[in-house]
């Protein structure tokens, strides 16, 4: 099956390095126009990892910079890089399913170009995967920190409830939670994850809140371990620029950007989908309601709310201007 999507993608510049054998890891890089100090930065990272037995797929969506020399640099030095170059910009939900459909790895794992890992972030997460095998776990999530600039570090370990109980409907809650939560707790899509089960899921759809769908998704297929140590970097310099919301729209999918307006009840509907198509019983499904009914409300009133400071700015703005 992967080969039948090989052939049928189209790359105007290409460079593969087949294994004899599927790597234990693959590092998934979905990348367009990065950042030249921060791609090499990244890439360093991953190939500087302390165990070998890995790939770097690397799918470039018709970058116009400088990203593809880089990447094809990397790719005639090491031959674990395997980069591949669209022959348009596929945005970014496809260009992220797609470089998961190229990995062959037994775990998988997205990473931004902006983002750097710890030498020993693979090795880690593999060993607390493999730990106990019984558990058959989906996904290993590790504690991370995140820059908004070169001067601002925000890092935080959250102690409380994860996503390891045997119960889906459990499991199921614990990631809703997490949804409206900080998002410094967990990022569940820039994690290690089992690339079969990734598989079995929609992967990132053409709707709102496209990756905590998937999260839900992967909620219900197992329980999550963690490894309790920082070996994540992430760079948000992006968070506070000012982008039209119709822009970042087309950036995620260029030809069905119309379908992320939906609404907030929308995802709900998504995650309620999830719970009824999921291989669980009838009793477990029933439980995944009142965990997606607190969602809708949290989310309907932050929306209400944030609808109540701007009409409250405007007024104060208009009632300051006819003071002066």
């Amino acid at each position: 099956m992967l080969s039948k999507f090989q052939e049928n993608t189209q790359h105007s510049s290409e460079q593969s390095h087949e294994n004899n054998s599927a790597p234990l890891v693959s590092f998934g890089l979905p990348v367009y126009n990065a950042s030249e100090p921060y791609l090499r930065q990244l890439l360093d990272s991953l190939l500087a990892q302390s165990i070998e037995d890995l790939e770097v797929v690397i799918s470039d969506n018709a970058s116009d910079n400088g990203t593809q020399e880089i990447c094809e640099e990397y790719a005639s030095r090491d031959p674990r890089v395997r980069y591949h170059r669209n022959p348009e910009n596929i945005g970014q939900v496809d260009n992220f399913n797609q470089v998961l459909k190229l990995a062959q790895g037994k775990y998988f794992r997205w990473i931004g170009s902006d983002d750097w890992l710890e030498p020993d972030y693979a090795s880690r997460c593999v060993e607390a995967l493999e730990a106990q095998k019984d558990k058959d776990f989906v996904g290993v999530s590790t504690y991370y920190d995140f820059t908004l600039d070169e001067q601002q570090r925000h890092y935080q370990e959250y102690q409380g409830e994860r996503l390891d109980s045997p119960l889906p409907s459990v499991r199921f809650r614990r990631m809703v939670w997490f949804m409206t939560a900080d998002f410094g707790f967990i990022d569940p899509i820039y994690t290690m994850i089992s690339r079969e089960a990734l598989l079995r899921t929609n992967l990132l759809q053409h709707i709102p809140n496209m990756d905590q769908v998937l999260a839900v998704e992967l909620s219900l297929l197992g329980p999550f371990t963690h490894v309790p140590a920082c070996l994540a970097h992430r760079r948000w310099e992006n968070f506070f620029k000012k982008t039209s919301k119709e822009k970042r729209l087309q950036q995620y999918s260029p030809k069905q950007h119309q379908n992320l307006k939906k609404s907030a009840f929308y995802v709900s509907q998504a995650f309620l989908s999830a719970a009824w198509a999921a291989p669980i019983s009838n009793r477990e499904k029933m439980l995944c309601l009142l965990p997606v009914a607190r969602f809708t409300v949290i989310r309907l009133w932050k929306k209400r709310y944030r609808q109540f400071r701007m009409m409250t700015g405007s007024v104060k703005s208009f009632l300051l201007g006819n003071r002066e």
